[in-house]
């Protein structure tokens, strides 16, 4: 009898908790934001933040933070990583919307790679004391779509820190 109660515990506890995910604070100190990536993403520390990858590596995601006064160079450094993997650069579409609270300034790419039609999107974020958040999403867009459910969860994920 203890058994089976302690089993339908177990197994409503696994129910309660989000499915298996990495938490990541950002920035890393003073952070603003909090988001979760899927376990089963590869992720890996880049120069300005995280990188993060579905296990096929179809679709590229980055949460990166900087001073406000290095957003020239973290740009420049993600136009050399369209170049670098052969995104055709075009004029984004920019557009200004919440994300969960969140004032946020997105930059869409509409454009094509080596696989076709590519979706990029820059997303600035406020980050307190003079810092900024970009959070980066690439993908061919049948990639995008057959991921889409974890990379809506990822941005569901993102919480303020107050």
């Amino acid at each position: 009898m203890h058994i089976r109660i302690l089993f339908a515990t177990f197994v409503a506890f696994l129910h309660i908790m989000p499915a298996a995910a990495k938490n990541f604070a950002v920035p890393d100190k003073n952070p603003a934001i909090t988001l979760t990536i899927p376990d089963n993403w590869k992720t890996e520390e880049i120069e300005y933040g995280y990188s993060a990858r579905p296990s096929d590596e179809a679709v590229f995601f980055s949460v990166e933070f900087a001073s406000a006064r290095n957003i020239d160079k973290m740009m420049a450094n993600n136009e050399a990583w369209m170049k670098e993997n052969e995104i055709k650069q075009v004029k984004p579409i920019k557009a200004e919307m919440p994300i969960n609270g969140i004032s946020s300034t997105v930059f869409q790419f509409r454009t094509t790679d080596a696989n076709g039609p590519t979706t990029v999107e820059f997303i600035l974020m406020p980050a307190g004391n003079e810092r900024v958040i970009m959070i980066t999403v690439s993908g061919n867009d049948e990639e995008r779509e057959k991921h889409g459910k974890a990379i809506d969860g990822i941005f569901a994920s993102i919480k303020p820190i107050n």
